[in-house]
C-alpha cells in the first residue's frame, strides 16, 4: 500500500500563497518579479498582476514601500530583517532570504512580510503608558515624601529623650502600636516617626479618621466594595483604605470613635491579617503595621461596654503615652521658635517672639498642646503688624486662662475628677473659648485641627448647652 502524500500541484500551491495573510514576494537572480501573492493589494493598493514580470528598479521607482531590504541580502549573502513603510501607511515587518543554487549562487530572493501596523499602534501606547506610569511614580514617591516628611523632635526634656529612645526600637519592629495622650499632644506627628523609622518606610502611610468618617459608610471606606455590592456601585468595584496601606502603614486616629461593628472587623483584620470587601466573597490578604491613637480614657470605656476589652489588647502591644506639652516645660521655647520660623518662611515675614511672650508662654497651662501652640503662633503671625510680638498681641482668653489656671474646680471639692471628666472638662473649656472667639464650627474645626463635623458635635454638646 502506497503511503507517500501526494503532491501538491502548481494550482494548489497557488490558491495556499494567494490566500495567505503574509505577503511572499520573490525576484529571481535578474531582479525580475517572478511572483508576490494576492496580500500585495493590502499592502500597496495594487494587484499582483502589475508586479509580477517587473523589473525590482521599475518597482523601487514607484514608491510602494521603503526601505529595499533585498538588496541588504544579496550583499550580505543572508536573511536581512527590516520594518518597512507603505504608500497606504502600513508597517511591514520584512525578513529577505536569498536562495542559492549548487554553485553558490544567488537562484532567488524570497521576501516575507507581515502587517504589524496594529501592533505598532499597541506599542506606542505602551510606551505612552510606560512613561505615564513613570511619572506617577515618581508623583507619588513626591507626595508620599511630604505626607511623611515631619521636622525633627524638639527634644530638651529627659522624658522626650527617654520616650524617643523606646519609640525609635518599637519602630523597627513591625508591631501594633496604640497611641494615647491629650488632643493636640502630637499623636499623628509620633505615628509618622514611627513609619519613618521602620520596615516599611518606603511604604504608604495612610492615615484614617475614625470620627470623620460616618459610621454607615466607614466599612465601605476601610475594606472596599465589590461590583454590585449596593445600588449605585461601579462596575469595577473598589478598593479600600486598608488595601492602600498594604506594605505600609495604616494609622486610625481617634479609634475610639469606632462603632461596635467596626470594632469586631478590625478585630478580625488585626487577628488573621484577612478581611472581606463589602459584598464580596474573595479572602482579601493584608500586610501593613496599625497604628492606633487616641485622647479617650479606653479602660473607662471598656468597663462602660463602649470598646472591646479583646480589641484594646490586639491595639496594645506597643502603649505610647505622650506627655502633654505643660509637663515639658524645657520645649516650649524651642518649639515656639521653630514654629515662628515655619510660619515667617510660610507667610514671607520676619517676625519675633517677646521675653514677656517666651515668660508668658512658659506660665500658660497649654490645655491644646502642641497644636495650640502651632494655632497660636500662625495667628500672632498673621495679624501682627510690628516685628516683634509681644504679650499685649495675645488673645484675651490666653491671658485668662493664665490667671485662672484651674477653672474646672468641681462643686464637690471633696470628690476628686475622674481623668476622663478632666479631659471633658478641658475639652468644653477649649471648644467653649475657641467658638466665642472664632463664631463658626467651620473656623472652629481649623483653629483646633478637627474635622468640621467634630467640631459641630462638639459645639453642640457644649456650647447650646450653655445657652
Amino acid at each position: 500500500m502506497n503511503t507517500e502524500p501526494e503532491a501538491l500541484d502548481f494550482n494548489t500551491l497557488k490558491k495556499i500563497l494567494d490566500n495567505s495573510h503574509d505577503e511572499i514576494y520573490v525576484t529571481n537572480a535578474k531582479g525580475i518579479v517572478i511572483y508576490v501573492n494576492n496580500a500585495c493589494e493590502k499592502h500597496y493598493g495594487v494587484k499582483s498582476s502589475e508586479i509580477i514580470g517587473k523589473k525590482s528598479r521599475e518597482i523601487s521607482e514607484k514608491k510602494y514601500w521603503g526601505p529595499r531590504v533585498s538588496p541588504i541580502a544579496i550583499d550580505k549573502k543572508m536573511s536581512i530583517t527590516l520594518e518597512q513603510k507603505t504608500c497606504t501607511g502600513k508597517t511591514l515587518l520584512t525578513t529577505a532570504t536569498p536562495i542559492f543554487d549548487s554553485n553558490g549562487n544567488i537562484e532567488m530572493i524570497i521576501e516575507n512580510s507581515r502587517d504589524v501596523t496594529e501592533s505598532e499602534g499597541i506599542k506606542h501606547e505602551l510606551e505612552k503608558s510606560t512613561k505615564l506610569l513613570m511619572r506617577y511614580e515618581k508623583e507619588v514617591a513626591v507626595l508620599r515624601e511630604k505626607e511623611t516628611k515631619i521636622p525633627d523632635y524638639v527634644c530638651k526634656s529627659s522624658k522626650m529623650e527617654s520616650l524617643l529612645t523606646l519609640v525609635r526600637r518599637i519602630a523597627a519592629v513591625n508591631s501594633t502600636v496604640l497611641l494615647l495622650g491629650e488632643s493636640g499632644s502630637g499623636k499623628s506627628h509620633m505615628a509618622k516617626y514611627i513609619h519613618n523609622n521602620s520596615p516599611n518606610k518606603n511604604g504608604p502611610f495612610i492615615t484614617v479618621n475614625c470620627a470623620s468618617i460616618p459610621s454607615e459608610l466607614m466599612e465601605a471606606e476601610m475594606f472596599g466594595y465589590s461590583k454590585g455590592a449596593f445600588t449605585g456601585a461601579n462596575v469595577k468595584g473598589n478598593i479600600g483604605l486598608i488595601e492602600l496601606a498594604n506594605d505600609g502603614t495604616l494609622f486610625l486616629d481617634e479609634i475610639a470613635e469606632l462603632s461596635p461593628r467596626m470594632q469586631a472587623k478590625l478585630l478580625q483584620v488585626l487577628h488573621e491579617n484577612q478581611y472581606f470587601k463589602v459584598g464580596g466573597r474573595e479572602i482579601q490578604q493584608v500586610n501593613c503595621r496599625v497604628i492606633a491613637a487616641t485622647n479617650r480614657n479606653l479602660q473607662a470605656m471598656i468597663s462602660k461596654g463602649d470598646f472591646r476589652e479583646d480589641l484594646y489588647y490586639r491595639l496594645n502591644i506597643f502603649e505610647i503615652v505622650l506627655p502633654p506639652l505643660r509637663e515639658r516645660k524645657e520645649e516650649i521655647i524651642p518649639l515656639a521658635q521653630e514654629i515662628l520660623s515655619k510660619f515667617n518662611q510660610k507667610y514671607k515675614l520676619d517676625h519675633e517672639l517677646s521675653d514677656r511672650c517666651y515668660d508668658l508662654f512658659l506660665k500658660y497651662p497649654w490645655p491644646g498642646n502642641v497644636r495650640e501652640l502651632e494655632n497660636i503662633i500662625e495667628r500672632l503671625t498673621v495679624v501682627t503688624q510690628a516685628k516683634v510680638i509681644d504679650d499685649f498681641d495675645l488673645p484675651q482668653s490666653f491671658l485668662t486662662l493664665i490667671e485662672h489656671p484651674n477653672p474646672f474646680t468641681p462643686t464637690a471639692p471633696n470628690k476628686p475628677l475622674s481623668l476622663e471628666e478632666a479631659l471633658c472638662d478641658v475639652e468644653k473649656n477649649l471648644i467653649l473659648e475657641t467658638y466665642k472667639t472664632l463664631g463658626s464650627s467651620y473656623e472652629v474645626a481649623k483653629f483646633l485641627d478637627i474635622s468640621q463635623s467634630k467640631a459641630s458635635r462638639l459645639i453642640r454638646k457644649y456650647v447650646h448647652t450653655d445657652e
